[in-house]
């Protein structure tokens, strides 16, 4: 997304982009990761949103990326936001991470990817910004096979 507002792309642009499937390539699939950000309580860091991955137009990934697990990694996370009534800012489910811990790709197969040339397309929706505050998405994607 270089040279691109990147903070707020989401929120009136979709990331699209060319590739070539070589013909000797087989066993194709996209590993996809996706996680939202802006840290109020309206930030898509705190609420669900749609993400769809298309290739040559046709959805192929459709999901809301989401961890509800966050508050079993407390430990690991002694020093973030407490409150009074006993939570911390880290216990708090958010759109596909939670602080100290990894996140995992999806694998998505491409059964029906020939050779050539194609598109994807990541479409987000994205919230809108309040005040200062707005929110982003950090995406990754790679298509990964196996020689014939």
């Amino acid at each position: 997304m270089m040279g691109q507002n990147y903070g707020r792309f989401f929120g009136h642009d979709t990331l699209k982009t060319s590739f070539t499937i070589p013909a000797n390539v087989e066993n194709l699939e996209l590993l996809y990761t996706s996680t939202g950000h802006g840290g109020w309580g309206g930030g898509d860091e705190f609420n669900p949103k749609l993400n769809q991955v298309f290739i040559d137009g046709k959805l192929i990934f459709s999901i809301v990326p989401w961890r509800a697990d966050c508050g079993t990694y407390r430990m690991a996370n002694p020093s973030s936001g407490n409150f009074q009534n006993g939570l911390s800012s880290s216990d708090l489910s958010r759109s596909n991470w939670c602080p100290a811990t990894v996140t995992p790709p999806y694998y998505i197969p491409l059964k029906d990817l020939t050779p050539g040339e194609h598109y994807i397309e990541v479409v987000i929706d994205q919230g809108v910004p309040e005040g200062n505050s707005f929110s982003a998405w950090n995406v990754s994607g790679i298509i990964t096979g196996t020689f014939k």
